[in-house]
């Protein structure tokens, strides 16, 4: 038998954001890939204190998202965009994370993304 190393996933409040199974993929070092991370999440990316919070960081409410899941440390967002500027948004932020910048300073600060 063959161990998977990722699960791709549908995102979503509804699943409370897969948080069981992305515990069990974390524990074990099984990558989560995220889909529909943003069409699903439309509600949370308009909500004030999100809006809010990725301006103080320099990122759109929808970078401010992807940039919480790679902050996980196991989660990787699918794009799904047609966008070259949205790409560019995207490619940006995990470059940021990959040079070591914290985007969320605190595990206080990742919980209030996922509230």
């Amino acid at each position: 038998r063959i161990k998977p190393t990722a699960l791709q996933n549908r995102f979503y409040s509804q699943s409370n954001f897969d948080t069981k199974l992305r515990d069990f993929c974390k524990q074990h070092d099984i990558w989560y890939q995220s889909f529909w991370t943003l069409s699903a999440n439309r509600k949370a990316l308009t909500n004030p204190k999100v809006m809010k919070l990725a301006q103080s960081k320099g990122l759109t409410p929808q970078t401010y998202m992807f940039a919480f899941l790679l902050s996980l440390g196991y989660a990787t967002p699918l794009s799904g965009t047609t966008s070259n500027f949205h790409m560019v948004e995207d490619v940006a932020v995990m470059t940021r994370i990959q040079e070591g910048e914290s985007i969320f300073e605190s595990e206080e600060e990742l919980k209030n993304m996922a509230d």
